[in-house]
């Protein structure tokens, strides 16, 4: 999906009659993990877009085995079969709790009438997947070797394909400038190990997908060879599509976490002399919390200064900035006070 053309981005260019019209004709379905939203075969009377959580698209690849698809916040799904009348293809299930909006083909006629744009974003979004796949299928097939913008293509849909692919290789990430922003080596499809800045091993791979807009150019490099500068990279020791389900729960949480924590250039200040970790809480935050503690000790610091000094993700910084605020052992504020202070 492209960079700022997911469902929530669609919605925020509609009116407010487009909008009530869009809560008016679908409806909003809740699941437990674990639960079936539809099986191969099932008349296909919905498509779904989710609003949080984590769903599994489980189907046969070309060797008649099973592959796994992770989807997450603003991923379409059913769209295809619901659009067309055929049945529903593959297994649909949660992984996690979830929330789905579902809009009925019963609703679509009047849905054409009130939000005519919502079609033409869906046939994009279908646009945009069709070519990714075929141009993936094509890289795969000719030289074992992908790149691309990240403007074109969706890192989720890059990293399942060397996943499937069970490729030996290098992805590497650049940013607009051309610079090394991160590189992670695959073993027979899965990842060993991986740096995103400073950052290495399942952090930095947690970090890469953070971003649902990540800016710049993509390329992986089949081949058995020694990854580029990431000798010193800590070892991932968890199967690739685990590590993937994680990283798409922790893009859901950060997306939560940063309507609290907005502006990586906020200032990080101390409001209490000591630190006394709330009792609710999460427990394997606090030595986080303590380094966190320390390091602003001597001096305020922005979101993003503190990020790098820290080896580990900004979403498990945010969620800890996140605590001290609301229990008043820190506050944040805007850039221009330290302007200010220094003036």
């Amino acid at each position: 999906m492209l960079p700022g053309k997911d469902f929530f981005g669609f919605c925020t260019t509609l009116k407010r009659l487009e909008l009530k019209a869009l809560g008016e004709l679908s409806e909003v379905r809740h699941f437990e993990e674990g639960e079936i939203v539809y099986s191969p075969g099932d008349s296909a009377d919905s498509l779904y877009i989710i609003n949080r959580g984590v769903v599994e698209v489980v189907h046969g690849n070309e060797h008649g085995q099973a592959a796994e698809t992770y989807l997450s916040r603003g991923d379409i799904f059913g769209d295809f079969e619901t659009l067309s009348g055929f049945p529903y293809r593959h297994l649909v299930r949660t992984r996690e709790a979830a929330s789905l909006q579902c809009f009925r083909r019963a609703d679509f006629p009047e849905l054409i009438q009130r939000i005519p744009s919502f079609f033409l974003y869906l046939s994009e979004q279908l646009a945009i997947r069709l070519s990714q796949a075929g141009d993936v299928a094509l890289a795969q097939s000719h030289c074992n070797e992908l790149s691309g913008s990240l403007s074109n293509f969706d890192l989720v849909t890059i990293y399942q394909t060397i996943l499937n692919s069970a490729q030996t290789g290098e992805l590497r990430i650049m940013n607009e400038k051309g610079e090394l922003l991160s590189a992670c080596f695959f073993e027979k499809g899965n990842p060993i190990n991986c740096r995103f800045e400073h950052l290495t091993g399942e952090e930095a791979l947690l970090q890469t997908f953070l971003s649902t807009s990540l800016p710049g150019t993509f390329s992986f490099f089949s081949g058995e060879r020694p990854p580029m500068g990431q000798t010193e990279s800590a070892p991932i020791n968890r199967n690739g599509l685990n590590v993937l389900f994680a990283a798409l729960q922790a893009r859901d949480e950060f997306n939560d976490v940063k309507r609290r924590v907005p502006d990586s250039a906020a200032i990080v200040r101390r409001r209490q002399l000591n630190i006394s970790w709330p009792d609710t809480a999460p427990e394997e935050l606090r030595p986080l919390a303590e380094e966190v503690w320390q390091i602003v000790y001597s001096k305020p610091l922005t979101l993003a200064e503190l990020f790098g000094s820290c080896s580990v993700c900004q979403l498990k910084l945010y969620r800890v900035i996140d605590e001290l605020v609301r229990s008043e052992h820190f506050e944040l504020s805007s850039p221009s006070s330290r302007a200010e202070e220094a003036a």
